[in-house]
């Protein structure tokens, strides 16, 4: 899309030239794979129809405690994080998730179903919508300490806006499964994934509802690497759950890259600080994965 806007703008070839040399200065254009782009601003938000993903990311989370009295403690664990999604048609994804922990090991974890839907992809702006229900069979413990079960039901967009031909703006993405907390910002939305969880319905009893505002930045640094950057712009209670504004009541921020190895592999990285201005403990989730496309 990005490359035949600009098309018209370059001068015509020279046949003597080596085809494969870019010019300084320019990023190389994306090899196109039955309408995917290796080069992951370029890429549709849903895929193609029968191609798969799967992928896997290992989180480590790291919480630093400081009592009154000064003392310092700290505790780890470890999170993995697995998925699939299926192009049902060019416009229509579907797919499951599943993560677990590995620190302390317990395999119940949050099982997650969704779909998601290209609304529209037309020039520099790309929109999807996707809907998942997530049901965590180690929610928490009810008052005789014992496990429950909660279910989650959650709906977003994936919005991506290029702003210059290296730039892309953005929202929605899948917040980072070993956090689990309130307005920790997302990865960015990608193709065989959940595409936003903006709107948060818990179902259980006195659940939480939540709407929450993720925006962020991304840099095609060259054509195999991605950088990005997010945060959270408020998280909004709408029942049983407090509102949080940026820099009034925290700061969070999500730091990531994507590095397409070929058309078929990426390697994902990231890190999160769910939030900066907190200074009694510091919390952090980092995590590397990666992502097969076939």
């Amino acid at each position: 899309m990005l490359w035949a806007t600009t098309a018209g703008a370059q001068p015509a070839p020279d046949p003597t030239s080596d085809p494969t040399v870019v010019p300084a200065g320019e990023a190389a254009p994306p090899t196109m794979v039955g309408g995917w782009s290796d080069i992951m601003i370029s890429r549709p938000l849903t895929l193609p129809a029968k191609k798969i993903a799967v992928y896997g990311t290992l989180e480590l989370a790291r919480l630093s405690f400081k009592d009154a009295m000064g003392n310092s403690s700290s505790s780890t664990g470890e999170v993995l994080d697995l998925g699939f999604g299926y192009g049902v048609s060019d416009q229509l994804t579907v797919g499951v998730g599943y993560a677990f922990a590995l620190h302390d090991f317990e395999i119940k974890g949050p099982l997650t179903l969704f779909g998601a839907y290209s609304l529209y992809a037309k020039d520099k702006l790309t929109i999807g919508a996707s809907a998942n229900l997530t049901i965590d069979f180690h929610g928490g413990a009810d008052l005789m300490g014992n496990s429950i079960t909660t279910e989650t039901l959650q709906a977003g967009l994936g919005v991506r806006y290029q702003v210059a031909p290296k730039v892309a703006i953005f929202s929605g993405g899948t917040p980072i499964p070993g956090a689990f907390g309130r307005g920790v910002p997302s990865e960015i939305p990608m193709a065989g994934s959940v595409l936003g969880q903006h709107l948060s319905i818990g179902l259980n009893s006195n659940a939480p509802i939540s709407f929450d505002i993720p925006v962020g930045v991304g840099l095609q640094a060259s054509p195999e690497a991605f950088i990005w950057v997010n945060t959270s712009v408020a998280h909004l209670g709408l029942s049983n759950d407090n509102n949080a504004f940026l820099f009034a009541d925290y700061i969070p921020l999500n730091i990531g890259l994507n590095y397409a190895v070929d058309k078929h592999l990426n390697i994902d990285a990231f890190l999160t600080l769910p939030d900066l201005k907190q200074s009694q403990f510091d919390l952090l989730f980092a995590g590397v994965g990666v992502r097969y496309y076939n």
